[in-house]
């Protein structure tokens, strides 16, 4: 959605400084416009967050540390960040710099997957972003296609660097739930069973984003937050390839091993998960469409792991930890 280009009747200033020109999103943590920087003349969008989360104080907090963090970020594909505090009211909000491109979910709605190359690319770039703020000591906890922008030249931008935790502490059990059911989809095991998350947990998610754009859909889906935690905590997600058969073996083979149930066994941090990718891409192109998807992926992949009929017959076990674990999802993600 694109905001008109003129100042909305009426509206007040944002925090004494921004001038609302239109709303440019909604979601179920807050509200996005496109304001005027009255003081610095340049256009910025704005994220009011909901009023409850002003309501709780350590929450807050850590909000206004994350903020911080945010700000302190410079590469080119993460998102700038202005400015952070609360306006008259109370209400949290952020200026950061505006993208006028939409999201990733928004493209893969609309085209429902994306060329090898292309994703590799994409995946790529944001793992460089992550790397950035993994370096600053900063985990992001919720990688997914809302959170990546695409601008208008289809460049990443990653944003909500701590607005999920903010928002996670906050609310009430009801809102957590509703937002679980969304973020589950990108969940690492070890979140789903309400451990710390970590740089490793973002590389998960991020391979759940890298598989959706390879394939048209995530690896895993169920009808309750609950089953979906289940699957990643022991289900192997299928092939990328037996969904879209021009993904190559070397793509394929990265975007499994984002997608390891044991974090020791991802990319040892976000630099080399970027170079993997980037490889990978380059031996994409250099191959003729589809030329990679011989025979050497029945050797590469020759069957499931042997290791997941045994984790099915654990499940029942599993899954009380995992309702445990996504009660305690809060804290997972601090």
């Amino acid at each position: 959605m694109k905001a008109k280009d003129e100042p909305m009747q009426h509206a007040p200033l944002i925090a004494g400084r921004y001038e609302p020109l239109g709303l440019l999103g909604a979601g179920g943590m807050g509200d996005v416009y496109l304001a005027e920087d009255r003081i610095l003349s340049r256009r910025v969008a704005v994220k009011l967050l909901k009023k409850h989360l002003a309501e709780d104080e350590d929450a807050l907090v850590r909000f206004r540390k994350e903020a911080l963090a945010a700000a302190s970020l410079s590469h080119p594909n993460n998102v700038r960040v202005f400015d952070a505090g609360e306006d008259e009211a109370g209400v949290p909000y952020i200026a950061m710099e505006p993208v006028p491109g939409g999201t990733l979910a928004h493209r893969l709605a609309r085209e429902g997957r994306l060329r090898p190359e292309e994703a590799a690319r994409i995946a790529a770039k944001v793992a460089l972003a992550l790397h950035e703020a993994h370096g600053k000591g900063l985990v992001h906890r919720d990688v997914k296609p809302q959170n990546v922008l695409l601008d208008e030249a289809g460049e990443p931008k990653v944003t909500d660097f701590g607005i999920a935790l903010a928002a996670t502490s906050a609310s009430t059990a009801l809102t957590r739930t509703a937002m679980i059911v969304g973020t589950a989809r990108y969940l690492s095991p070890e979140q789903a069973k309400g451990d710390v998350a970590t740089e490793k947990s973002d590389l998960y998610s991020l391979g759940i984003v890298l598989y959706e754009m390879l394939t048209g859909r995530v690896p895993f889906d169920a009808d309750n937050p609950v089953a979906l935690a289940l699957k990643h905590v022991t289900e192997q997600p299928p092939p990328p390839h037996s969904l879209a058969p021009r993904v190559s073996p070397a793509l394929e083979d990265a975007t499994l091993r984002f997608l390891s149930k044991r974090p020791e066994e991802r990319p040892r941090n976000a630099a080399v998960a970027a170079r993997m990718l980037s490889d990978a891409a380059a031996r994409a192109e250099a191959s003729p469409a589809g030329a990679e998807a011989t025979t050497e992926i029945a050797s590469t992949h020759p069957q499931r792991d042997p290791r997941a009929r045994r984790r099915r017959r654990r499940g029942l076990a599993v899954a009380g930890i995992l309702c445990a674990g996504l009660l305690a999802f809060p804290a997972a993600i601090a």
